[in-house]
């Protein structure tokens, strides 16, 4: 005799031995199922006729193992790069913590401080801009190799500008305690702009790099 649920069960098991074990996608595609098979029964069908025309309608297994390999590396790389972008958020948050309590506990002039937390203020405006607004004006970088030139050049054009203002700025400028405090915020500003605007560009790129394909 027909058994509906052991069925199913049946099928989950032969989803999974071909190797759909993403456990979204396969509680996806059984809600897709189960939905089938209440249009074909509510049209007439037995379960056993409705359930046979149901898994048909979603597809082969060797098909759907196909679509899922597919799939599945897009959406870990999507993953990464929402987690590289909360961490980035978190980072630049400690960042502005940390730097937030410096400023109120040093015994700092007025101006000197004023400059601290503009800095502060300016790399976080910048970052919103680079993240949120000038994406859309940015190229599509097409290929790997340009696109690590590109993330590499973001690297180190931030590296090298924050060597060059501690080797050849710093040691002309005589600065005060405060006064040095606000240079080198300052300073960090473009150190940290550079890569995100690199990674910003790559990213955009990977994402829109199938649809520019030819």
């Amino acid at each position: 005799m027909f058994n509906l649920e052991q069925s199913i069960a049946e099928w989950r098991r032969q989803m999974l031995t071909a190797g759909i074990k993403t456990p979204v996608p396969l509680e996806e595609l059984e809600i897709h199922l189960r939905e089938e098979i209440e249009r074909q029964m509510e049209s007439g069908l037995s379960e056993q006729k409705a359930f046979a025309i149901a898994a048909g309608k979603i597809g082969q297994t060797n098909l759907l193992k196909q679509e899922f390999q597919k799939i599945q590396p897009a959406d870990k790389m999507q993953r990464q790069k929402q987690a590289a972008k909360i961490l980035s958020v978190l980072i630049f948050g400690f960042y502005s913590l940390v730097i937030t309590c410096l400023l109120l506990k040093n015994d700092l002039a007025f101006n000197e401080r004023l400059s601290g937390f503009a800095s502060v203020a300016t790399l976080l405006l910048s970052l919103y801009i680079v993240w949120r607004i000038l994406p859309r004006f940015f190229p599509v970088i097409p290929g790997k190799a340009a696109q690590s030139a590109i993330g590499v050049i973001g690297g180190v054009s931030g590296m090298g500008w924050m060597f060059a203002f501690a080797c050849f700025i710093l040691p002309r400028c005589d600065f005060t305690q405060g006064q040095l405090l606000a240079a080198v915020l300052w300073a960090l500003v473009p150190m940290m702009l550079l890569p995100a605007t690199a990674f910003m560009v790559i990213d955009k790129s990977e994402s829109q790099q199938p649809a520019t394909s030819p």
